[in-house]
């Protein structure tokens, strides 16, 4: 074999030893790249995957802000491990304070019960006795009497009756009792009284039945009676006057 044969045996294999090594380190790479590692120049880096993004918190959000169905978003730190489209059960609203209650107006007052007019053919006297009983009955609360012209002709002849025989009482000896001279008298009733009051003047026989202690406030107040006669006449021997009051219902 000559020298040129030698020569070119001799580089043919040093081409073929580089291209040899040139093969494994190709293959050492990929293999390495399979395996997870990244080769660089000098040293050998484990490979790491790409990290997912750490979750971010979201946003706080104002009480009964979320979804359109009244639900909320949990976004409390504590738990925001959660997944975000996480929902909870709505918060009923608290409920509205207790409205103070509409005050009733108050009742108006009742207007006082007028006092009827005395008629005109009752004398100066008697009208002035028949307006201080209703002011009376008015002032204790109770509806005023009305005047009934019978029983006023009853009371005048009972007046009449007492000045004309000098004496005081309920029985009289010319017609009797009360309830006798009303039905003489032709009235009907379902109950009666009288007073009988002698005194200077008309005001002072009101005054002596208002505080009598035998009755006669008791029946000028009583509610039992609609209707009122009077009959006022001067007595006859002395100065002053004599007041019957006959009350039915």
């Amino acid at each position: 074999m000559n020298k040129q044969k030698v020569i070119f045996l001799v580089a043919m294999v040093v081409v073929l030893s580089a291209q040899f090594m040139s093969f494994q380190e190709v293959e050492a790479s990929r293999t390495f790249q399979r395996d997870g590692v990244l080769v660089t120049p000098g040293y050998i880096q484990p490979y790491q995957p790409p990290s997912a993004p750490a979750p971010t918190a979201p946003a706080p959000t104002s009480p009964g802000s979320g979804s359109g169905d009244g639900s909320q978003i949990i976004s409390s730190p504590v738990r925001s491990t959660l997944d975000r489209n996480t929902y909870v059960a709505p918060i009923a609203p608290p409920p509205p304070p207790p409205s103070s209650p509409t005050p009733s107006p108050a009742p108006s007052p009742q207007p006082p019960a007028q006092i009827p007019a005395a008629p005109s053919w009752l004398t100066a006297e008697e009208a002035k006795a028949f307006e201080l009983l209703n002011k009376f009955r008015v002032d204790n609360n109770l509806p005023p009497l009305q005047i009934h012209s019978g029983v006023v002709n009853v009371a005048r002849l009972k007046a009449h009756d007492i000045a004309d025989n000098n004496y005081f009482s309920h029985v009289s000896p010319t017609y009797g009792t009360v309830p006798q001279m009303l039905k003489n008298a032709g009235i009907s009733y379902s109950s009666a009284a009288e007073n009988l009051s002698k005194a200077g003047t008309v005001s002072q026989a009101h005054i002596q039945l208002v505080y009598s202690t035998t009755g006669h406030r008791q029946i000028m107040l009583s509610p039992n009676y609609t209707h009122v006669g009077i009959g006022i006449v001067p007595l006859k021997n002395v100065p002053g006057i004599i007041m019957v009051q006959i009350f039915i219902r």
